[in-house]
């Protein structure tokens, strides 16, 4: 694997290396080819602009607390700073991240989110399961501190649709531990467990009727107006993983039926995943908190053909078709 390449950023007279231009970053390239007759000459492309453009950020995992294993979580606050400061050199639709703002304590987030408050772009959030890893009485607080006024939601860009889902909704972690909504995700997971599944996790959780029924409706909705869909959760689905969805067939299952969603991005899965499922590219993106010196990061580029994802340090580039 090729070294590393090294801007010197400044962050509070610090200086310190994070791979995050453009110019200097280190690339890895998955290709999926595309016929000429679709994708037109080289100068072509490089002139075309993207119908839309967003930044991606998983897994910051921010807390106040020293090194476990390969994740450094105070590392976590120079390299959204670094991220910050990248994807505010770019026309950004918005920025997404795919979950885990914080690995828990809900005074975390006072450090995190006025970095996040630096973005020019408006921000977007799904729940991750350590942002809801907070005390009991703190769990209310938590939509509030990531300015979301709803766990799931939907937007339209043009003819582009994103959906972003919430994989909390029926999780051990959620809800304070006496409630009924805790006492109902325990036993669904001995249910899944003695199945034998292999996310028959407790870190991970599922989408319930309520929030599956809405999906439908919004995948019918966007095939009705021709849209393309983007589907955004904290947890993978595709393929079997001990990291995915607790219901995980059920929202393949929808997606197969919509021949217009064009990719599922999640995070979750710190090593990160890619995949194709009929015609969908499953892609779970890397965790930042991973590593002492390197980051993970992206800049996603929507195009009537084509998804580019530019990858910046461990997070490699990606063309789908």
């Amino acid at each position: 694997m090729p070294e590393s390449s090294f801007r010197r950023l400044h962050h509070g007279g610090e200086k310190w290396n994070v791979c995050a231009v453009m110019t200097m970053k280190r690339r890895q390239f998955l290709k999926i080819t595309i016929p000429v007759a679709l994708s037109g000459t080289a100068s072509a492309q490089a002139k075309e602009k993207p119908a839309v453009t967003f930044g991606v950020i998983a897994d910051p995992q921010y807390v106040d607390a020293p090194v476990r294993g390969s994740r450094h979580y105070r590392a976590s606050v120079k390299k959204l700073n670094a991220a910050v400061l990248e994807m505010n050199r770019h026309q950004l639709d918005f920025v997404v991240t795919l979950g885990d703002v914080i690995d828990r304590n809900i005074a975390s987030f006072e450090t995190m989110m006025p970095i996040y408050e630096k973005l020019k772009a408006p921000r977007r959030f799904v729940l991750g399961n350590h942002d809801c890893e907070v005390a009991d009485e703190d769990k209310q607080h938590i939509l509030s501190s990531l300015k979301m006024e709803k766990s799931y939601s939907s937007e339209t860009r043009g003819d582009w649709q994103f959906i972003y889902l919430d994989g909390t909704d029926v999780s051990t972690y959620r809800h304070p531990k006496d409630s009924e909504e805790t006492k109902y995700a325990k036993e669904l997971l001995e249910k899944l467990q003695a199945e034998k599944l292999p996310q028959a996790q407790p870190w991970n959780g599922a989408i319930g009727d309520v929030q599956l029924a809405w999906f439908k409706t919004e995948l019918e909705k966007a095939k009705q107006g021709q849209r393309r869909v983007i589907v955004m959760n904290h947890f993978p689905v595709f393929p079997a993983d001990a990291h995915n969805l607790w219901n995980d067939t059920a929202v393949v299952e929808l997606i197969s039926k919509s021949p217009n969603v064009l990719a599922y991005m999640n995070g979750h899965n710190h090593s990160g995943h890619y995949a194709v499922h009929q015609g969908c590219h499953f892609l779970n993106f890397k965790g930042m908190v991973e590593t002492a010196n390197q980051s993970a990061f992206a800049i996603v580029r929507c195009y009537a053909d084509r998804i580019e994802v530019d990858g910046f340090e461990t997070e490699p580039d990606r063309r789908l078709q």
